[in-house]
Parts: C-alpha cells; structure tokens; sequence
C-alpha cells in the first residue's frame, strides 16, 4: 500500500462530499457512504445507511437558509489500520452564503472510518460529529481542584 495515495483519494472523496453538499446534492455525496453507513449528527441523531442521510439531508437542508452555503473544513489526522481501513478525524462548518467565514461556534469536529470497497474505492463507513465547545465553568473549575 502506498500510504500517500491512498491518503489523496481519501481526501479526494472527501472533497467531493464537501462540493456535493454545496449543490444540495446528497445522492450525490451518498454514493461514497457505504450502504449501511452509520452516520452521527452533531446533535447526536443516527442515521443508519445512505436513504436515512438522504432523507434527513433533504429535509433539514433543501430551504433558502443553506442554498449558498460551503462546507469548509480541514482533515486533521489519517490513520491506516490495515490496508482497506483508515480513520480519519477532520475539523468543519457550514458557512452561510452571508458569511465571510464559518463562526467559530459552529465548528465541529468529526472522527470518520473508511473501508476500500471490492472496486477498490474509499467509501465512509462510519461518522461521528460534534461540536467544539470550550470547558464550562463547572467544568474548569473541576479540572482546576488538584487531588490530594
């Protein structure tokens, strides 16, 4: 295996689901989820295999807030745990057709797996997103007791 082209074709498809989502086109974007894909919202909603992503997708997006909108994010980490499996975790957001750049309070950050299908093509797997949130003041003030 070739680890740097192999980490261009996932960035490839990446990119492609990312260009997908401009167009409001989740068929699209859904031909690289694997059929029984588990995909983990930000706000914790699982949808299971491509027609639940599509569906959801249309629903929540196909409106006049998203038409415009970019998702602009970064892949962070690439990790091969055999040769048709890698992990991946990237940092994003949707940035509205209004905004110069994506708030820092939307970003989110996802932990993905890929499989390299029988076509030998990198299909995601598996998707968890979240939030990026700072440490309340409960929790700060948690983490600043010092044990004894």
């Amino acid at each position: 295996m070739n680890k740097v082209t192999e980490m261009k074709a996932i960035r490839q498809v990446n990119e492609e689901i990312y260009r997908s989502f401009e167009t409001l086109d989740f068929k699209g974007a859904a031909v690289h989820l694997t059929e029984d894909c588990d995909y983990i919202t930000f706000n914790g909603m699982h949808l299971k295999g491509r027609e639940e992503y599509i569906t959801s997708h249309e629903q929540l997006m196909n409106n006049f807030m998203f038409r415009g909108a970019r998702l602009e994010g970064e892949i962070d980490q690439m990790r091969f745990l055999n040769d048709r499996t890698a992990v991946v975790i990237a940092r994003g957001a949707i940035r509205f057709r209004w905004q110069k750049k994506a708030p820092q309070s939307r970003q989110s950050i996802n932990t993905t797996l890929w499989i390299k299908n029988n076509e030998d093509q990198w299909q995601m797997a598996a998707f968890h997103n979240c939030r990026i949130r700072k440490p309340g003041w409960l929790m700060q003030r948690l983490m600043s007791i010092k044990k004894n």
